[in-house]
């Protein structure tokens, strides 16, 4: 198991060697760019420090290297975060899981060497049922955000990293915690590996669209092509005409079989004509300027807030008035009392 450990092992060491020098000298480092380089941090300490006995360093060293991993999970689940939810801001939420979960597995450390006592049989279960639900949690975000997202680099991006998160921790507990924990440093060299391969890839690609959300400027319809001056005209008379963003249960695939398009071309349109990175944000607009002629109206003072998103496509009150809010600065009550005054 020792080759196979250490071709895993320092083959991904020098990856992330190799890589983290370009993300720290790239010269226009996006939020998620920041953030993986602090995850690839956590991965390269970790890769360091939870070794055979063979391939120890000096204690000193080696009891400073694990109590710095216990971040990693931390540190990928932000990078994740980060790379799928727009205007991502680590908030309290954030800092309170993040702080817990390597609080516990801090605990697990400082038994290790000594520094504590024996922790209650049940403490094993705790960090394994805490790192699976940040792991459930990455894989619902990267699934969620799929269809409603426009670039098509980002939505490939999405499947891969579902695939690698739920692949490492699945094989890091199920193989390393319990069914094989002998060998449980192996495992989690060979479990990070693929992580580690996508992240170097994506770096040495220097490929913009997997970390930025950066959408075009959009086109005026004299400056499109004949065929999306036909999807623009199509689109705009569902809009206009049949008030179809008023439907709650829209979706870019229902939209595009309406205009007898393929998805993909309605997908690229949406992007790169009319310059939106995601779905729900080009229907929204639609929504919520109706919703804002329906506010001004003063025969509609008596209807509830709730009522008239309903009636507009949003299904509840929540999501409606974050859009709302992020679009005209003012929640809707607010909108609707500025307009009384």
């Amino acid at each position: 198991m020792l080759w196979l450990d250490a071709f895993f092992r320092f083959s991904a060491v020098g990856l992330l060697l190799l890589a983290l020098p370009l993300v720290l000298l790239c010269k226009n480092k996006s939020k998620p760019m920041v953030y993986m380089f602090v995850a690839q941090c956590f991965l390269l300490v970790h890769l360091l420090g939870f070794v055979p006995t063979v391939f120890e360093s000096p204690q000193p060293f080696l009891l400073i290297l694990r109590l710095l991993d216990v971040g990693l999970l931390a540190a990928v689940w932000v990078f994740v975060l980060s790379l799928f939810q727009r205007d991502f801001k680590i908030q309290n939420i954030h800092l309170s899981l993040g702080l817990f979960v390597s609080a516990i597995m801090l605990a697990e450390r400082l038994v290790q060497y000594g520094y504590l006592n024996a922790l209650p049989t049940w403490w094993a279960h705790l960090v394994n049922a805490t790192a699976s639900s940040i792991a459930v949690h990455m894989v619902v975000v990267t699934v969620t955000g799929h269809n409603d997202d426009l670039l098509e680099t980002r939505r490939q991006t999405r499947i891969h990293m579902m695939l690698l998160v739920a692949l490492a921790v699945t094989l890091m507990i199920v193989l390393g915690s319990i069914l094989l924990p002998e060998f449980q440093p192996t495992i989690h060299a060979i479990s990070l590996w693929p992580l580690v391969f996508v992240m170097g890839f994506w770096v040495f690609r220097l490929d913009p669209a997997v970390f930025a959300f950066d959408t075009p400027q959009g086109k005026t319809p004299d400056a499109m092509s004949n065929k999306d001056r036909i999807i623009h005209g199509g689109l705009m008379a569902l809009i206009v005409e049949e008030k179809i963003h008023l439907q709650s249960n829209i979706s870019i695939q229902s939209l595009a079989q309406k205009l007898a398009v393929g998805t993909p071309a309605l997908r690229h349109h949406i992007n790169q004509n009319l310059g939106f990175d995601n779905f729900s944000t080009f229907i929204n607009q639609y929504r919520i300027e109706a919703i804002k002629l329906a506010l001004e109206n003063k025969d509609n003072d008596h209807i509830p807030v709730l009522t008239l998103a309903l009636n507009h496509g949003f299904n509840s009150l929540p999501p409606f008035n974050r859009a709302f809010k992020k679009m005209v600065g003012q929640t809707p009550t607010e909108y609707r009392k500025n307009r009384l005054k």
